[in-house]
Formats: structure tokens, C-alpha cells, sequence
């Protein structure tokens, strides 16, 4: 089953982040996962202070685990880890494909540019409509609109 590992380290950790990054690789590679070759990794600014941090590194990755009982010590170890602020496991069926920021970004330019729209095409006259068939239908839209006017009258009890 495929799941998806993200989790944050502190900024002030930044020279440690290759080690950190090895052990958190290694936890999992030893509940026998198996990564996925894409890997996004971002430097933000946290909504809050976590540990007394208020940038962080963050890191998703995508690993298979044949074994659903492996998450829990998988979890446990992340847990007890002391350069991981805080993580999320979770099944990657549902979620979107992983991107990098710039790949977001890119995406996002390409919706917002207007594309050429096709020009409409001209409606040419294939039969000249009988001058009857033009009358029925305005005495059909003043029909409506009496009875409209019907209704209102009711609603207002004028």
C-alpha cells in the first residue's frame, strides 16, 4: 500500500538536515519501505512557533509498505525523533501526485493565461420564418407575462 510521509524540521536544524533526513529514510527502509523516487522539500515560514521555530523545512515523500502493521512503529520512532518538529502518514490512494513548488507554480500560471477562444461562427439564415410563427410568439409572451402579472397581484393581495 502506498503512503505518504511529510514531515518538518526546524530551521535552526538546517545544518543537521542531511543526517535528519537519513534517519527518517533509514526508519522507514527498515519496516521494509520502499521510496518512490519523487521528492518535494520547501523552506517556509510556520503560522506558528513550534519548539521555538518559526521557519521550517518541509519534506514529503511517498514510500510503499507491504505491511499496514509497520506504520506504527514507523510512527512510534518518527515520534521520539528529536529533529522532526512534527509529521503526517498518510494512505497516498486518494491524494494528489507530488509537485514542487515551482511545478505549482508553473501549473497555476498556465490556468490563469487566457487562451485563444474559437471564434463564433456566424449563423447564416437557412429559411425565412413565416411572419405567423413571429406573431404566435408574442402573443404567447404577453400571455405569460398577464399571467405573471396575475400572480403578483395574488402575492401582493393588491
Amino acid at each position: 500500500m502506498k503512503y505518504e510521509l511529510f514531515y518538518l524540521i526546524g530551521a535552526s536544524k538546517e545544518a543537521d538536515l542531511e543526517k535528519i533526513r537519513k534517519d527518517v529514510n533509514d526508519i522507514v527502509l527498515g519496516n521494509e519501505g520502499v521510496f518512490e523516487e519523487k521528492e518535494t522539500m520547501e523552506k517556509r515560514k510556520m503560522a506558528y512557533k513550534m519548539k521555538h521555530e518559526t521557519h521550517g523545512i518541509y519534506i514529503a515523500q511517498r514510500f510503499e509498505l507491504p505491511e499496514i502493521e509497520k506504520i506504527k512503529d514507523i510512527s512510534t520512532k518518527l515520534n521520539l525523533h528529536t529533529g522532526v518538529l512534527r509529521f503526517v502518514l498518510s494512505r497516498a490512494d486518494e491524494l494528489p501526485d507530488l509537485r514542487s513548488k515551482e511545478e505549482r507554480m508553473n501549473e497555476a500560471v498556465r490556468k490563469e493565461t487566457p487562451r485563444e477562444t474559437p471564434k463564433e461562427e456566424v449563423k447564416k439564415p437557412t429559411a425565412v420564418e413565416p411572419v405567423a410563427a413571429k406573431k404566435i410568439d408574442s402573443e404567447k409572451e404577453k400571455k405569460n407575462q398577464e399571467d405573471i402579472d396575475k400572480k403578483l397581484e395574488e402575492i401582493l393581495n393588491i
